[in-house]
């Protein structure tokens, strides 16, 4: 798990943890993360951004960034010795090292801008971005080795991790959130995400895994709004804030542009201060 928060962070609570973003495809995950970022810079924040999607070619740094960025980051992979290296969590579980230390990395954290080369993390202000690498060829293999950097990349120091997961459900068969601090599942307006939201529940509650939300995600309407809660029936209380269907969001997204202003901000600061709150009961 990430490290505990320092008396002197005891007004920024979050400060240290790693936090999972999972959920169905086309939920909005990537794009909740983005706006995450921005509003935990604007709380004063250090944030590291991890892009653990695979198969999206784009991702997080079109979102924070936009098309056509100069020295996108080169795989974080290449750090711990590349995809031939790194091994599947499924059949290797032992922990991620460096390529010149044995030491596991999550007993011996990675001072990143001691110990990680540029070339491998953009920087916008006190955020910093990797991406953990990409499927880059056919036949390129499993993408495995992949999610161990996800689920091992440890760092020191305060910032706030932010993760963003592939779609679906298989890293939790991998394993993935055994080191995390908090799992944020994106839920749309499907029957599809209630289903993979209830499926992440009980994975998180077989694994001991308890600080488990659910954030609503383009939800057009407060009927809409209704019928998702009756759905997700016992897992009410799981759910942390709703975000409403912004056309501003869609339009940046077709025009490649970072994401800038929008009125979902507003309710991701409403979440973040949610996760505040919970965080700083348990401390």
């Amino acid at each position: 798990m990430a490290q505990m928060t320092m008396p002197g962070n005891l007004n920024k609570p979050l400060c240290g943890k790693r936090i999972l973003v999972c959920g169905k495809g086309g939920s909005g995950k990537s794009t909740l993360v983005a706006l995450m970022a921005t509003i935990l810079q604007r709380r004063t924040y250090e944030v590291m951004v991890l892009d653990g999607d695979a198969s999206n070619p784009e991702g997080l740094v079109r979102l924070l960034f936009g098309l056509g960025v100069e020295g996108e980051p080169k795989p974080l992979i290449e750090f711990f010795g590349g995809i031939d290296t790194v091994t599947c969590p499924v059949d290797d579980p032992s922990p991620l090292t460096r390529i010149d230390d044995q030491k596991p990395v999550p007993e011996k954290r990675i001072d990143v801008f001691k110990e990680v080369e540029p070339e491998l993390y953009l920087q916008n202000g006190n955020m910093t971005l990797f991406q953990a690498g990409k499927i880059e060829a056919y036949g390129q293999g499993c993408d495995g080795p992949l999610e161990k950097v996800v689920r091992d990349f440890m760092v020191t120091g305060d910032a706030v991790n932010l993760i963003d997961m592939k779609a679906g459900i298989e890293h939790f068969g991998r394993k993935i959130p055994d080191r995390m601090d908090v799992i944020l599942g994106v839920l749309d307006y499907t029957l599809e995400s209630v289903s993979i939201a209830k499926r992440m529940a009980e994975f998180c509650q077989e694994a001991g895994i308890h600080d488990f939300w659910l954030i609503l995600n383009k939800i057009g309407s407060e009927e809409v709004e209704s019928l998702l809660f009756d759905k997700l029936s016992n897992l009410q209380d799981k759910v942390i804030g709703s975000i409403p269907f912004d056309q501003e969001l869609i339009k940046a997204g077709l025009s490649g542009n970072a994401l800038g202003e929008c009125k979902a901000l507003e309710d991701i600061e409403h979440i973040v201060e949610r996760l505040e709150q919970i965080v700083s009961v348990q401390q």
